[in-house]
């Protein structure tokens, strides 16, 4: 699909994609940290970025260097797990980490560690930046303002509301009703409700 623009025309994106974007790039990128000695017993899904079993202590103080950073590290309280150690908001961060054929901390999987951690970033990035931002969004539909939608809103109403003759006041059809009582009638078909009646 190609979009052709004149001189004035300018393509803008929906407002809240644009700034989630303009977020996402802005987030930090992950920088893995390797181990440079031999570590016995890797797990053969740990690359380099594996560090055996080191504690929180020297975990932080290597990650220090940079923001995105990470390792994996085994687990001291409990041998046997691992724990994708990770900084973010100049603070490590820990969590348990696990692999069933893809890796994963929560219930979302992934191929790499490398991708994990870039969501991860991206996630925490987003959630501590947007987080009023993204309240607002659960709250009001932004999109309505996007001149698309709006300039769209019309037709999509007159294709909704049914066709009505003998209107009061002497109108033919819903489309010449006010505004008002057409946006009322879209509201209740949105909503699965009875519609009040532009008939009668």
């Amino acid at each position: 699909c190609l979009l052709f623009l004149s001189d004035n025309d300018e393509y803008r994106p929906p407002v809240w994609k644009s700034y989630l974007y303009q977020l996402q790039q802005e987030a930090p990128h992950p920088r893995r940290v390797t181990c440079i000695s031999e570590v016995e017993n890797r797990p053969k899904y740990y690359g380099r970025e594996y560090h055996g079993m080191i504690s929180r202590e020297e975990a932080d103080q290597l990650l220090s260097v940079a923001e995105g950073s990470y390792l994996i590290r085994e687990s001291q309280r409990q041998p046997g797990t691992y724990t994708l150690a990770l900084r973010f908001g100049n603070q490590t961060r820990n969590f348990r980490l696990f692999y069933d054929g893809k890796h994963f901390v929560g219930e979302k999987r992934f191929e790499s560690i490398h991708d994990l951690v870039t969501d991860g970033l991206i996630t925490l990035y987003i959630e501590t930046k947007a987080a009023e931002y993204i309240s607002k969004m659960t709250i009001n539909p932004i999109y309505e303002h996007v001149g698309y939608t709006t300039l769209n809103r019309e037709p999509a109403l007159k294709k909704a509301l049914p066709v009505c003759r003998d209107m009061p006041d002497g109108k033919d059809s819903p489309e010449e009703t006010g505004l008002e009582e057409r946006v009322r009638y879209w509201n209740a078909v949105t909503q699965n409700t009875a519609p009040p009646s532009l008939c009668d």
